[in-house]
């Protein structure tokens, strides 16, 4: 379980660049870098060993720093599969770059970590802005350098509803999973299906955020955003970009989890970063799942669907004592998962004023 945790904290900040590509590079005649770097990088992947990573730590500058994470973390991360999964497969793919001059580089990749056996994927990571720099004639990579994380940033919880035939959904679904591609990190959301198949019994969220024609998104319990249309999904992204800048306003962590059969159990401390209004501040806990047999509208695979939700108020709670949660997931549960945790001023009624207050999220992988 620890090794899931240290997982999802380096895959997270691997995933995530503040560098926007404002770089203007000019066109030069130059060295073909999927052949000279690319190629011998995955070569290097498919060699690598638990017990020995040196010919990719030959390919990473002894000096480089990507959001806060040095060249030893990085090999840590990546030794970290290894050791726990093996065999693993890595694949690079999506690559493009520009080029300033003869010794520098910029480049977007992307690093897909699968485990042979169980054909679970540990990490789907996309680099942005990554540099590239030439040392006595041999490709590095260096990191961002200049983007450096300073504090924390809040997670993002957009809480979607559709339906499993919606016409006008898969756009709306296809905006988000982009988003959550470009903030992995920062920004996740939750499929609530509102009929058929998927719907969770009982589940009342939908009603909460009068969500009666999907698809419909309300991102941090604050702003509510109908159809699937380009202005709509325009507001997606402006909206998601603003909200990441937020500072991490509750340090959420979680411990003793367990799950026994469909019911998930754990206890979850909070430190409060701001001042919090107890009076309609709730406590929920989501298990989400991509493992469902069903596709959308337009015949793609399902995402962070829901499958199991429980919340508990904090009213009358002592915020410094570890709070007990439970939630059951509907049967049979999923192998691999994602718990998210996350504290929300809801008040009776909804008038873009449900300020969810961050969150954790906690994947989970159990042995079958």
């Amino acid at each position: 379980m620890k090794y899931l945790i240290i997982t999802m904290i380096f895959a997270s900040l691997l995933l995530v660049s503040c560098d926007r590509f404002d770089h203007d590079f000019t066109a030069v005649q130059t060295d073909d870098l999927n052949d000279l770097f690319f190629s011998p990088l995955q070569d290097a992947f498919d060699s690598i060993t638990a017990s020995d990573i040196s010919a990719l730590s030959a390919l990473y500058k002894e000096d480089y720093m990507h959001n806060g994470v040095s060249k030893s973390e990085r090999m840590s991360w990546i030794q970290g599969f290894l050791s726990d999964y093996s065999p693993v497969l890595f694949e690079l793919s999506d690559v493009t770059y520009s080029v300033a001059d003869e010794n520098n580089a910029q480049a977007n990749w992307r690093l897909v970590v699968s485990s042979l056996d169980t054909k679970e994927v540990l990490a789907d990571s996309l680099f942005q802005g990554e540099k590239l720099v030439k040392v006595d004639a041999q490709w590095l990579l260096y990191g961002n350098q200049v983007c450096v994380q300073g504090n924390a940033k809040q997670l993002v919880i957009a809480e979607y509803f559709t339906f499993r035939t919606c016409p006008n959904c898969p756009d709306a679904e296809a905006k988000l999973q982009e988003l959550q591609y470009q903030y992995p990190e920062n920004f996740i959301y939750l499929e609530h299906h509102v009929s058929m198949e998927l719907v969770l019994p009982d589940d009342q969220t939908n009603l909460y955020y009068s969500a009666y024609a999907p698809p419909v998104t309300v991102f941090q319990g604050m702003e509510k955003v109908s159809q699937s249309n380009p202005a709509s999904l325009s507001q997606y992204q402006a909206i998601v970009d603003n909200l990441v800048q937020v500072d991490i306003p509750v340090q959420y962590t979680l411990s003793d989890v367990n799950v026994n059969g469909n019911e998930l159990s754990a206890n979850v401390s909070l430190d409060a970063q701001i001042e919090l209004q107890q009076a309609d501040l709730m406590l929920s806990a989501v298990i989400i799942t991509d493992e469902v047999e069903y596709q959308n509208y337009a015949g793609q695979p399902l995402h962070n669907v829901v499958r199991g939700k429980s919340s508990i108020s904090l009213a009358a709670t002592d915020l410094s004592e570890s709070i007990p949660i439970t939630v059951s997931a509907v049967e049979p549960i999923p192998q691999n998962f994602k718990l998210i945790v996350f504290a929300q001023h809801k008040p009776s009624s909804f008038n873009n004023n449900s300020t969810i207050y961050g969150g954790i999220v906690h994947p989970i992988s159990l042995t079958k």
